[in-house]
């Protein structure tokens, strides 16, 4: 599946990441950041020079920045997807000419390069997977926590669940927040932030089949004659002097 448009996936994939350093950075530096957001009906405030906001995001200007700031500083990139507006499910977003998608979920079904997507809604995707796709445990990390969930306004954690720390590729079961857009119709993941839930494992208990030995004894019915034949290893009898059986002796 993703063979055949590995080529193509690939290139969007640039021309969408062009696309997005575009538009942060026309202007130059972090007054950009603030002077997109702002053009577009919001009003955050720079709490720093590095440009953080501080009020909610669009989808399309929470992810572009994310994804901008990610080599730089992910920290960054988490803490602008956990300003985004609330979504639950899956969302598409039009961002110039190209359709960036989201969705949060529970990982159905996996494969080496693609895995199905469960959201709250009962909603299934397929996502493809590249190279270039990022995944990050968010386990710890409390921003992280934030983004995957929404600030707890978007995805309701299980109670009672230990996290796998260690877990670095999906399984089923895994709760997840993908971003990434559609190529060709399929969609492709450029972010994934995960928890995965620890695999209990339990040792069965042996069953023993009891053993149990009967014993019986058959007591013949009156009028019945029981024969018994001698065992054939037994000494018999097999000479008589004067009348009286004699047994003939082997030893000398």
């Amino acid at each position: 599946m993703i063979g055949r448009n590995k080529r193509g996936i690939r290139g969007t994939s640039t021309r969408v990441r062009l696309a997005v350093a575009a538009a942060v950075l026309v202007g130059g530096g972090a007054a950009a950041v603030v002077g997109v957001a702002a053009s577009h009906g919001s009003s955050p405030t720079a709490a720093s020079s590095a440009g953080y906001y501080t009020s909610t995001l669009s989808q399309s200007h929470a992810m572009s920045d994310a994804m901008n700031m990610w080599n730089k500083s992910p920290q960054t990139s988490l803490s602008l997807i956990a300003r985004m507006t609330p979504m639950s499910n899956t969302s598409p977003t039009n961002f110039h000419t190209h359709t960036l998608a989201l969705q949060r979920g529970t990982v159905v079904a996996e494969e080496r390069n693609a895995f199905v997507i469960k959201s709250a809604n009962h909603q299934l995707e397929l996502w493809n997977v590249t190279r270039g796709t990022k995944f990050l445990n968010v386990f710890g990390n409390n921003m992280g926590m934030n983004a995957l969930t929404g600030n707890g306004n978007s995805m309701s954690m299980p109670n009672h669940t230990s996290w796998s720390k260690g877990a670095r590729v999906l399984n089923r079961g895994d709760i997840v927040f993908i971003f990434g857009e559609k190529v060709h119709g399929q969609l492709v993941a450029q972010l994934v932030l995960f928890v995965a839930p620890l695999k209990v494992t339990t040792t069965p208990i042996p069953t023993v089949a009891p053993s149990m030995t009967a014993t019986s004894t058959t007591v013949p019915a009156p009028g019945v004659t029981v024969t018994v034949t001698a065992n054939p290893t037994a000494t018999v009898p097999n000479t008589t002097v004067n009348g009286t059986p004699a047994v003939s002796s082997t030893h000398s």
